[in-house]
């Protein structure tokens, strides 16, 4: 009987898969959907994006890192990718997955300009975001160190599986849509700022 090889790739696939799942299981509120998002999501998060301009990219809540793998095909060699993940199981994958390439902090997203004066950054070019609703104190410490970013020119992008909810959420700031994503599960609009 021939001996059956599982590619390693397809392994990791699924191996990320089911993390995700179980991430999912375990705090639906943090981890807001049941299979990460598509090649074509990602495409969308960064529509619009000079990406000459961009030195240094704060990712919020990356997951198991499919918008920070776009990130890295587009970015420029040189600039700096920082991860803001709070899921432990989602730090030690996004350190394997991309080595020195970023910077992960396992840290809440809220902390994300305090601990960019730490490191010398002075501001971000582009912020994005794969948080979902937080409760309100969180989400409005949050939105004020990303208006304060963007007020500085600041690109911020994020994306929803519900728009009427998230206009409630985000009252008050000056938001755009960027795309909307049928093919991603569940279909997703994309909004930012700048």
């Amino acid at each position: 009987m021939p001996e059956v090889t599982i590619d390693m790739n397809v392994r990791n696939v699924w191996k990320e898969r089911a993390l995700f799942l179980f991430n999912f299981l375990k705090n639906p509120v943090r981890n807001a959907s049941v299979v990460p998002s598509s090649k074509i999501a990602s495409g969308a998060m960064m529509e619009g994006i000079d990406w000459n301009k961009v030195n240094t990219i704060v990712e919020l809540g990356p997951g198991n890192g499919t918008f920070t793998r776009e990130i890295l095909a587009r970015c420029k060699p040189n600039a700096k990718v920082v991860l803001f993940e709070l899921e432990s199981s989602y730090v030690e994958l996004l350190r394997k997955k991309f080595g020195n390439r970023v910077q992960v902090i396992h840290a809440s997203a809220h902390l994300f300009e305090d601990i960019l004066q730490e490191m010398k950054l002075p501001k971000a070019d582009l912020i994005i975001s794969g948080l979902p609703f937080l409760g309100k104190n969180l989400n409005q410490l949050i939105f004020d160190s990303i208006q304060h970013q963007t007020d500085k020119g600041a690109i911020f992008r994020f994306f929803t599986y519900m728009p009427p909810i998230m206009k409630m959420v985000y009252k008050g700031i000056n938001l755009r849509k960027v795309a909307f994503v049928m093919k991603n599960i569940p279909p997703m609009w994309v909004y930012g700022i700048n």
